[in-house]
């Protein structure tokens, strides 16, 4: 995956429900999470937390590295796991 930027798109949350993290549409009068984007994991709530703060793809990787005392392989393949689901959920914007 050769991303450079990735930014969230304005109206999409992750909110707690039933005790599971779910990213959500709030333009959904439903309030139902998004389709083909289940509940997410830990590793899921920190990237999307450092991708509200504005943090870029390498950022991201370092991050979470350091975060969950991972080599940096497999922190990629974390994030490139993670933003696949938000490619095809529609959540973001991306650079490549």
């Amino acid at each position: 995956m050769n991303i450079r930027k990735v930014k969230l798109k304005p109206g999409f949350a992750l909110m707690e429900l039933g005790g599971e993290f779910c990213i959500f549409d709030e333009r959904d009068s439903q309030n139902g999470s998004l389709d083909g984007l289940p509940s997410v994991n830990e590793i899921c709530i920190f990237l999307w937390n450092s991708l509200e703060r504005g943090a870029g793809v390498e950022e991201l990787i370092t991050l979470l590295s350091e975060e969950k005392n991972i080599d940096e392989e497999d922190a990629r393949l974390e994030l490139e796991e993670f933003l696949a689901k938000l490619i095809n959920g529609n959540v973001v914007e991306i650079d490549g």
